[in-house]
């Protein structure tokens, strides 16, 4: 019914039955946002027709391409593929007259063109060698030019000596990796784990037990001594998502049983409404460890989640936190399905302050909310479906100022505002700006754009601009998730694929930002305190933020079934470690967490 989704709404067909199962179910909520997204991204194309000379242009540019790698062959070494020498053979009578080449026709191999490495600019790397590169990037050449056995034993008869310098050399830099994973294994149960964050000393994780009444919890489990203990009274029946922490606080988003009744306009009750009561919690963390019982958590927000309200996209009350000291932004989206961002000052001795940073339009989206440590400049992302069907996202900021003519460092043309003035504007409008986070005195984006397409945006007051993106972002189908996709699904913007994009929070207006991602195009960025952490089609990418470094992660995380940054730390759980009882007649469960911290 889902791939008939909008063909059946626009029909007028009863769908209460897939509503309602929508609505309890994140894995087909998500699965039917991307099919919707998808499709219209498809209907939106425009016929793309084969230029009629491509192929004859394609193959005269192979034939030159082999006739300048077969010049210095020795004759006889190797022959040319029957497809290629016709336009061979045009090739070399055409260069006869320029490079006095007689007969090419049957030409045969000879040495590789050297290839010359372009470097990054302002961004110190670790590099092979030059002959390590030059060496493996021949090994490769040859053997697509060559085929198989014929061009190994080809290269064996060259320089063993050279070859095996240049084999010992990259060995050691491809097998090197930077993170050190760490495995933790803790008896519970609560035998499904939803959700998880991590720092250095413990790890909470959210979990349920199996069987017909669900139950949830919230735990903590000491690093050192692998003890897992509830940090509440009691279970919950309702999803509990993890969503942050830091040395003071957990901050975790919580359901309660959904509620379920007939549309107001509809009283016969054909229809139903599907309605999630949730609350937005917190526990600090220096009260649960002096406590000899679970304390109870503070509840800083709740409402019901309507799915009918809110743009087809969004599936979750909240759109992102972000925690910094006793600061919480929170993205959330109301009953009414209008999108908020709030400031929370968190405190021991009395009840935490809020404030509204800023609220979209009811077509609008706020999510990913980010701050620089002491929260003077706040980041986040005003997203939107086009009315072609494509998401966009443009990125909003506040600043706070001094005094009269002394500037905090910006990228905007900011003028001098008298002490404690607070002033909003736009950072991004070229609609394609995605995922805003900050680490270490650096703001790191998603753009889908090319970079020489997004020009720093200039903060402008009151800024009510939309424009609707020039190029559609590609969206990845390949995603491992924050959280259990089944229980929590992942936000839409999670898949959009583009350039890593950096950029110091002191830099001016003309500073150009510093794409990061190197091996094909990024998504699912997430950073901690000091790094940065994003999947590509060649698994994760790595970026250490006060060395400029890429840091290599090899094949650790490939496996895993979810994957969370906080803070120092990594945390995630893995499919090719499932759980596994301790006795059968014992409700306890062994369960495997996986951590690294960084710096290592």
């Amino acid at each position: 019914m889902m791939s008939l989704y909008r063909q059946l709404k626009n029909g007028e067909f009863d769908t209460t039955d897939l509503d309602v199962h929508l609505e309890q179910c994140a894995s087909c909520r998500q699965t039917l946002a991307r099919d919707m997204f998808i499709g219209e991204q498809v209907r939106a194309l425009p016929v793309l027709e084969t230029p009629p000379d491509m192929h004859a242009k394609v193959m005269r540019a192979l034939a030159q391409e082999q006739t300048e790698f077969l010049k210095k062959a020795a004759p006889g070494s190797v022959s040319t593929p029957e497809f290629l020498k016709p336009y061979l053979h045009d090739s070399a009578q055409s260069m006869q007259s320029s490079h006095a080449v007689s007969s090419f026709s049957s030409a045969e191999t000879g040495p590789l063109p050297v290839i010359h490495a372009r470097r990054r600019k302002n961004r110190p790397r670790s590099h092979m060698s030059q002959f390590a590169v030059l060496g493996v990037a021949a090994m490769f050449l040859m053997v697509l030019m060559m085929g198989g056995v014929t061009s190994l034993l080809l290269l064996a008869k060259g320089s063993a000596t050279h070859l095996a310098h240049i084999s010992n050399t990259t060995s050691n830099l491809l097998t090197r990796i930077d993170i050190q994973k760490t495995t933790y294994t803790t008896t519970t149960s609560y035998t499904r784990i939803a959700s998880a964050v991590a720092d250095r000393n413990a790890i909470y994780y959210t979990a349920y037990q199996d069987g017909t009444t669900p139950a949830w919890m919230l735990l903590q489990m000491e690093r050192a001594t692998r003890t897992s203990t509830p940090l509440l009274a009691q279970p919950g029946g309702q999803a509990m998502i993890l969503l942050g922490s830091n040395a003071q606080w957990v901050v975790w988003l919580q359901y309660d049983d959904p509620v379920v009744h007939p549309y107001k306009n509809n009283p016969t009750g054909n229809q139903k409404q599907v309605l999630s009561p949730w609350s937005l919690r917190v526990l600090p963390l220096a009260q649960v460890a002096q406590a000899t019982s679970p304390i109870t958590p503070t509840v800083l927000l709740k409402g019901t989640f309507d799915q009918q309200t809110v743009p087809t996209w969004v599936h979750t009350p909240v759109q992102g936190i972000w925690l910094a000291q006793n600061v919480l932004l929170v993205a959330t989206i109301d009953e009414n399905g209008k999108s908020h961002l709030l400031e929370y000052q968190l405190d021991l001795a009395s009840k935490p302050a809020m404030t509204e940073i800023a609220a979209a339009t009811l077509d609008h989206l706020i999510s990913s909310p980010t701050t620089n440590s002491d929260a003077t400049e706040i980041y986040w992302a005003d997203e939107w479906i086009s009315d072609t069907g494509v998401l966009n996202s443009n990125i909003l900021m506040q600043q706070e100022t001094d005094a009269p003519g002394i500037m905090r460092p910006s990228h905007g043309r900011w003028m001098g505002y008298p002490a404690q003035i607070i002033k909003q504007g736009s950072f991004r409008t070229d609609g394609m700006s995605f995922r805003p986070q900050i680490a270490d005195n650096m703001l790191f984006w998603l753009s889908a754009a090319p970079v020489s397409n997004a020009p720093t945006g200039t903060p402008t007051t009151g800024s009510t601009s939309t424009p609707v993106a020039t190029t559609t972002p590609q969206i990845s189908t390949s995603l491992i998730p924050r959280t259990d996709n089944s229980i929590y699904a992942p936000a839409l913007d999670a898949s959009v694929l583009g350039q890593v994009l950096m950029l110091p929070l002191d830099s001016d207006a003309l500073t150009t930002p510093v794409s990061l991602n190197n091996t094909g195009p990024a998504y699912a960025l997430q950073v901690g305190s000091d790094f940065a952490l994003w999947q590509g089609d060649k698994g994760y990418e790595m970026f250490d933020v006060p060395t400029e470094n890429d840091v290599t992660t090899g094949n650790v995380l490939n496996d895993a079934a979810f994957l969370a940054v906080n803070g120092d730390s990594a945390v995630w759980t893995s499919d090719a470690a499932p759980n596994v009882t301790t006795s059968s007649n014992s409700a306890l469960t062994t369960t495997n967490l996986f951590t690294f911290d960084w710096p290592k």
